[in-house]
């Protein structure tokens, strides 16, 4: 039997959330919702599915949603399908609060449904080789910038850093001991930031975050005893990996060389094989890629960096944790 879907919110995500679930074998994409008229009007001619202009409209039609409108509006919309027995799939962050989040992960285990956050680098294939990759870590190392500032609603911690926040709680699988937070802001919100995690094994991660940057650079450096892994993300579908590896002839100081190996993985649709991971959590039970702890846990950081920065004076924005 088919799996009746719907999407919340067309803007360039959501719009990509509905193409994908039009193609996947065993769902039928019942409707799309959102405010704005023209996108109704493309999506209707594009996909030939009903578009409606509020979530209610759904109610009764679908059993699962892919909410992609913004932050401001996922927890009440997420909390509407939920308490109507429909599974959600909300794009990341899953709400503007911790609160609210743990509120929607309570709700969905009450009713025993699958509520799953759109964490897409989970779902690439370099992200699924690189705890193969890591041994004994030093220092992590997460840029993730650009010059795109279509996201208005949320800081760009919230926006772009917590796509590595996640990343580095998979791979370290413990909480930070204490961090640091320098950025800047313009309208309002922030666009450029800089943390420094330390964690209970010495291991310290730094993150960059920019939607102000000239040049887009999507990387993850893993520093580690005799060698430096590098991935960078920025060419999509393709991630290209580095592995730098320090070669002596073992002599007293003699010169180090640097042996590289270099590879190029394909990453094939990591949004679509996100939805298929949902539909499957649903229709078959499969147990979730990321879990709602992970979620919270990513969530949590994020806005509690986002809170320090934006808590200090413009011309001093850097603040130490614990305070």
């Amino acid at each position: 039997m088919e799996l009746k879907v719907g999407v919340v919110g067309v803007g360039v995500m959501g719009t990509y959330h509905a193409q994908i679930y039009a193609g996947l074998p065993g769902v039928k994409l019942v409707g799309v919702v959102d405010p704005d008229p023209m996108r109704r009007r493309v999506i209707e001619q594009d996909l030939e599915v009903p578009a409606y202009a509020d979530p209610e409209a759904l109610l009764g039609r679908v059993q699962a949603v892919s909410i992609a409108s913004p932050t401001s509006h996922h927890y009440q919309q997420a909390r509407l399908f939920l308490e109507a027995g429909v599974h959600v799939l909300v794009e990341k962050p899953m709400t503007p609060s911790l609160e609210q989040a743990r509120e929607l992960v309570r709700l969905a285990e009450r009713r025993d449904l699958v509520l799953q956050v759109g964490h897409i680098m989970r779902f690439y294939q370099a992200v699924a080789d690189l705890p193969n990759l890591v041994g004994n870590p030093w220092v992590i190392e997460a840029r993730r910038v650009s010059n795109n500032r279509r996201i208005r609603d949320i800081g760009v911690i919230l926006d772009l850093m917590i796509h590595d926040l996640d990343l580095i709680l998979l791979l370290l699988r413990e909480k930070p001991l204490r961090y640091t937070v320098v950025g800047q802001a313009l309208d309002g919100r922030d666009e450029y930031a800089h943390a420094v995690l330390e964690f209970p094994s010495g291991i310290q991660a730094v993150l960059t975050a920019s939607r102000v940057s000239p040049q887009p650079e999507r990387s993850l450096t893993i520093t580690q005893p005799g060698e430096v892994v590098r991935m960078d993300f920025t060419n999509d579908p393709y991630t290209e990996l580095s592995i730098h590896r320090a070669m002596s002839n073992g002599e007293l100081g003699s010169p180090t060389h640097v042996h590289v190996e270099r590879t190029s993985i394909h990453n094939e649709n990591p949004l679509r094989r996100q939805l298929k991971h949902f539909v499957d959590r649903i229709q078959r039970d499969d147990p979730p890629l990321v879990t709602l702890e992970d979620d919270l846990l990513a969530l949590e950081m994020a806005l509690e960096l986002s809170k320090m920065l934006n808590s200090l004076p413009q011309d001093r924005r850097v603040l130490p944790y614990p305070r």
